[in-house]
């Protein structure tokens, strides 16, 4: 079905924590449109393996390439260039709370190398729409549903126009429907293009918007077969 080169692919790859080894001997790939599932007990190491996959921690061991960019080999100058390439979800949000959202997204494009304001600011516009926030450009993070901030976080993801999608626990800090609300905003996203790599306790979402799933246990990651969570 994905018959184009990996977005992601890691290749005997070693995963560290500071000196401790966390995942060892990892190989795995995700193609261009592929939503893929990361499952796993909280401190089994799904974290440091994202965390890796966008230079938060270095590569030690193994091969990896990201988005064109061999993690093994990758210099501290270029991080910012992958990180361009990638778009990265978070469960806490982490945006500035005094500015509005036009402004939060706005700080993104800027210090990723956009000059033109008008494209700018068409470009928040765009991914605003995308994810259905629309008319929210002048609205403080405050005045926001929990829903709604993280609806903000996926549209700075997707600001750069991101060959693959990563997100740790998206859903982990929202109510059911609201998850709900999500997961088919990432669906959208997913559909069109964009690969998805998702972190996830939430094992009714699986069930409910199947997909491939890879499990953390004892150091090392397998393919779950068959929805046998």
């Amino acid at each position: 079905m994905f018959n184009t080169e990996p977005v992601l692919t890691l290749d005997h790859a070693d995963i560290y924590q500071g000196p401790k080894l966390i995942l060892g001997d990892i190989s795995f790939s995700i193609h261009k449109g592929e939503f893929v599932y990361l499952i796993g007990r909280t401190g089994s190491g799904k974290t440091s393996l994202l965390k890796t996959l966008y230079a938060d921690l270095y590569l030690q061991g193994g091969k990896g390439f990201v988005a064109g960019f061999a993690l093994d080999k990758l210099k501290p100058k270029d991080v910012p260039f992958l990180r361009r390439k990638i778009g990265i979800v978070f469960q806490d949000f982490q945006l500035f709370f005094d500015r509005n959202v036009e402004e939060n997204l706005l700080f993104v494009l800027k210090a990723t190398g956009w000059t033109d304001k008008t494209k700018m600011k068409n470009r928040v516009a765009d991914v605003l729409m995308q994810v259905g926030l629309g008319t929210a450009q002048k609205k403080m993070p405050h005045q926001m549903s929990g829903g709604e901030q993280q609806r903000v976080v996926i549209a700075r993801a997707m600001l750069n126009e991101p060959q693959i999608l990563i997100a740790d626990e998206p859903t982990g800090n929202l109510d059911p429907a609201v998850s709900d609300q999500i997961m088919q905003v990432f669906q959208a996203i997913n559909n069109a293009g964009t690969a998805m790599l998702m972190a996830t306790h939430n094992y009714d979402l699986l069930k409910k918007y199947p997909a491939r799933t890879l499990r953390v246990n004892d150091g090392k990651i397998s393919e779950v077969i068959g929805g046998s969570f």
